[in-house]
């Protein structure tokens, strides 16, 4: 099981789809490779008769929190019976319901049972590394390297729907990794790099000097993305690692010979040095694109981003004003957005309005938006307990700041909240860092009794 969640964290990175798979419904969260893995897991966990889910409901905060998770889960399923698209296209709902289930069974499937902390920290590093070798050789590269039968996308500078930052006469392509968009690469780049702590603070010699050069590789591909959303989380997410560690840290001088460096504090340094290397040599490198980026000058691609985001918005509210307890049935707003839009004089097609807690609201209504309100605020505040009584606390603490970092980014972007393998990381993680203390030997063993 601990295996099944952890290929599953490893996969998030990946789109790749598989033909029709039997005896499973013909709907289109039903073709990612990633669902093997939850499956598997899953199954784990039901034949372990659902091992460590007693001790998780003991605390009284984990319990509201996947109850609210339950609720959730069921509120989007019955959802289906009221949908925009329930009589022409009742996969719609039924897709996203399936999906969120999934998502849902899962996180409580990893905060019951799920591998520790640093096992995930480890899955998360060395998937960092692969995938930002492939970011930076795509983006010096400008297209494909040759990865097509993995899943990467033919896209090119001059490729119709391309994600491209425009500056003058410079039009970069940004890197898409094995993902369809870079801001959903981006978005793993961020949480990827947060998790770094737990190799950068490690006790081990060699692994914080690891962490401290996967930092420098994974900063250099998440530059490359040009992704506004991912920046920002990943900075709120690194501001929020001190206090989350501070009681947990050594002063950083110590008297011992004059005063020096505590050895604990050197790969800190180091971590710190580097990052400010990599933001002013992109900045220096890539200032008419951070420009451009930024909404100087009046670059037609960028303004266009900008305006496109506020027609879904302005729609998104009007859906949740006339659906106010219900919304439009999970997954439905793109195509109530797309019946809005032909009124209207936009050349656009429905699409997710790009932030969470709204897109929530649009398609579950008050209902759903309070749940899912209600699911991040006793999660989080699960971890910060898991913080103060564990022992892996520099583990957890980078899995909370990736979890953060999707919040933020889930304010200016739909992806945590629409796409099976970034709500699959966001949930995932907030489960693994409210996870209570190892379980009991004897009910521990059981887990492991299950093939994996």
């Amino acid at each position: 099981m601990e295996v099944g969640v952890l290929a599953t964290l490893a996969l998030t990175p990946v789109w790749y789809r598989l033909p029709a798979l039997p005896l499973l419904p013909d709907l289109y969260v039903m073709r990612f490779l990633i669902l093997l893995p939850v499956l598997w897991t899953l199954a784990a966990w039901l034949l372990s008769g659902f091992c460590g889910l007693r001790a998780l409901l003991r605390d009284p905060v984990r319990r509201l929190w996947a109850l609210c998770w339950l609720l959730l889960a069921l509120w989007a399923f019955v959802s289906q019976s009221w949908a925009f698209m329930r009589l022409l296209h009742p996969e719609v709902a039924a897709t996203a319901a399936v999906q969120l289930c999934l998502v849902v069974f899962f996180a409580l499937a990893a905060a019951a049972a799920g591998p520790s902390p640093r096992a995930v920290v480890a899955v998360l590093a060395l998937t960092l590394l692969w995938n930002a070798v492939l970011t930076i050789a795509q983006a010096l590269n400008q297209g494909p390297v040759g990865l097509i039968v993995f899943g990467e996308f033919r896209m090119t500078a001059t490729s119709p729907g391309a994600s491209v930052v425009v500056a003058g006469a410079v039009r970069w392509l940004r890197p898409y990794g094995l993902l369809p968009h870079p801001n959903v690469l981006a978005g793993f780049l961020a949480v990827a790099l947060l998790a770094l702590p737990g190799w950068i603070l490690a006790e081990e010699k060699r692994r914080p000097w690891w962490g401290a050069a996967l930092l420098l590789l994974g900063l250099c591909a998440l530059l490359l993305t040009f992704s506004r959303a991912a920046w920002l989380g990943f900075a709120v997410g690194a501001l929020t690692l001190y206090p989350l560690l501070r009681r947990h840290l050594p002063p950083p001088l110590h008297r011992a010979g004059g005063w020096k460096l505590a050895p604990a504090w050197r790969p800190i340094f180091a971590a710190a040095f580097l990052t400010l290397l990599v933001v002013g040599g992109g900045v220096l490198l890539y200032r008419p694109l951070l420009a451009a980026r930024a909404g100087q000058g009046s670059e037609n691609v960028e303004m266009r981003s900008l305006a496109d985001r506020s027609v879904y918005t302005a729609f998104a509210l009007q859906a949740a004003g006339d659906n106010l307890l219900f919304g439009v049935g999970c997954g439905n707003f793109p195509w109530r957005a797309s019946y809005d839009l032909r009124d209207t004089e936009f050349d656009l097609r429905g699409d997710n309005v790009h932030q969470v807690l709204l897109s929530a609201w649009a398609e579950l209504g008050l209902v759903g938006f309070t749940l899912l309100v209600g699911a991040l605020i006793f999660g989080l505040e699960a971890a910060l307990r898991s913080l103060r009584s564990v022992a892996d606390t520099r583990e957890r603490a980078g899995l909370l700041a990736g979890v953060l970092a999707l919040i933020v980014i889930g304010l200016f972007d739909h992806y945590p909240y629409s796409m099976f393998q970034m709500q699959l990381l966001w949930w995932g993680l907030l489960a693994l860092a409210l996870r209570p203390a190892p379980l009991p030997q004897a009910e521990n063993a059981a887990a492991k009794g299950v093939p994996v």
